[in-house]
């Protein structure tokens, strides 16, 4: 996966605490949407797009498969760290 710098933390369950990184899907893209439904669904194909969508809104596909979390959960803009740019 393309280094990204943005992550995010699970906020409760068993896995809270656990770091979340964007997640790529099979066909490589990334997942965008103001809602969890799959047809609000926006496919980014290039990782430098989700910082503007974020700006506007959207929330992200995030998981972390190596720690167990396979599956993406959608995380709200205002949940998401994102690289400070100097």
């Amino acid at each position: 996966m393309p280094k990204l710098d943005l992550h995010a933390f699970v906020s409760r369950g068993a896995n809270a605490g656990e770091l979340l990184f964007p997640h790529q899907h099979e066909d490589g893209t990334f997942v965008v949407s103001k809602t969890r439904f799959e047809d609000d669904y926006v496919r980014l194909a290039r990782p430098a797009e989700i910082l503007l969508w974020l700006e506007k809104g959207y929330g992200l596909r995030m998981s972390n498969p190596t720690k167990g979390i396979k599956a993406p959960s959608l995380i709200m803009p205002e949940s998401i760290f994102r690289p400070v740019l100097i």
